[in-house]
């Protein structure tokens, strides 16, 4: 499972996690030095023991990844700015064990398009990832911009760059502190919390940069995200413990082989075979599978390995018409998150695109210039 478990302060024994609680409870609770956040109505003990196992080996905030990594381009890899011929607008959102009302939630969405006769593409981007039912949220808004450079006669390169900031918010009223629990009587006043926040929300720089490398048929790159660790810190701590966001560095790779046999101009076929490997901090996963379409219906299955357990397989369905995409994904949990008592209800992704390029008016464009068939899952 690659997903946020938070150090509210870096430095701090600070962490995300879900607690057994009584069904009367009011307010999380959010302990300082040795304890940890609860998130009333997120009940289960297995998965309370997991996330205290990944506080106590020392997590810091982690960025959300979809499971259609395709379908969100611009979250991926800056380079990915532009690849097609005409603007694009793409829509995200991801529903994280649903089990636990909006223990994850994700939003994101990205438009870009190239500039007309020149190697260079722009884009913009933002997501808002709530935990706890919104108790806290991070939030991203980006710049993207991408060039391209011919390197052989098919070989060609794109480098991207992203711009912007991201900020982290936390709604204090809804936590109590260990300050104001009683063992016996349980919380008290939440007000009386000596407990302070420098502000509820902080907001820093955030710069990323990637680079794509890509012939006919196949593709490969890699992203780097946070290259300057922006600050999240809500709590007056020692500012020589603080590191900053880790960065994130993902390499992705694959391409699509065109089913000849099969194809025809009305239902062309292909198999999309992808692999993704993604590091943040002491999190790592690796996402390997396809997906084969034939005419407008698609579908797809990975594989995703957290490298300490084996973490889901991934089922994908999906329908392409004209400029407009549609993609819904379910993530079967199959590390031992799956024992907790009631399951936790898997993840649930969809994703909607719509990609002008795609219209009969510039589809004659397909194979000149900067179209390529290795990208035609990401479109």
């Amino acid at each position: 499972m690659f997903r946020k478990y938070n150090h509210l302060t870096p430095g701090k024994n600070f962490g995300l996690r879900f607690n057994c609680r009584g069904a009367d409870d009011k307010y999380p609770y959010l302990g300082n030095h040795n304890g940890l956040l609860m998130v009333n109505n997120l009940m289960k003990p297995l998965f309370t023991l997991l996330l205290t196992l990944s506080v106590v080996s020392g997590a810091v905030a982690q960025d959300p990844v979809f499971s259609q990594f395709f379908a969100a381009p611009l979250r991926l890899n800056p380079a990915f700015t532009g690849i097609s011929s005409a603007p694009r607008l793409t829509v995200n959102y991801r529903a994280q064990y649903v089990t636990f009302p909006n223990a994850f939630t994700t939003y994101a969405v990205g438009y870009e398009q190239p500039i007309t006769n020149t190697p260079s593409s722009f884009g913009l981007t933002a997501m808002v990832d709530q935990q706890a039912d919104g108790a806290y949220t991070n939030t991203y808004f980006a710049g993207t911009y991408s060039y391209e450079v011919q390197v052989g006669e098919e070989l060609r390169a794109r480098l991207g760059f992203s711009a912007g900031i991201l900020q982290t918010s936390i709604d204090f009223d809804r936590f109590i502190f260990g300050d104001v629990v009683d063992p016996i009587d349980g919380a008290g006043d939440p007000t009386s919390t000596m407990e302070t926040l420098q502000s509820d929300a902080k907001t820093d720089f955030d710069a990323g940069m990637g680079l794509l490398i890509y012939a006919r048929g196949l593709y490969g790159g890699f992203s780097i995200d946070h290259l300057n660790r922006p600050n999240e810190s809500l709590f007056e701590v020692n500012e020589n413990l603080y590191a900053g966001r880790p960065m994130r560095l993902s390499f992705h790779a694959g391409g699509q082989i065109n089913l000849k046999r099969y194809s025809n101009v009305r239902r062309p076929a292909y198999v999309t075979p992808n692999i993704l490997y993604t590091r943040q901090a002491a999190f790592e996963q690796l996402m390997v599978g396809a997906y084969f379409g034939y005419g407008a219906l698609y579908i797809g299955g990975w594989f995703r390995e957290g490298f300490e357990n084996r973490d889901a397989l991934i089922a994908l369905v999906g329908v392409r018409q004209g400029v407009f995409r549609l993609g819904y994904s379910y993530d079967l949990t199959i590390s031992p998150l799956r024992d907790v008592p009631g399951g936790l209800g898997g993840v649930h992704e969809i994703s909607l695109a719509f990609d002008f390029g795609e219209s009969k008016e510039l589809q004659r464009r397909r194979f000149r210039g900067r179209y390529n068939d290795c990208f035609g899952m990401f479109r």
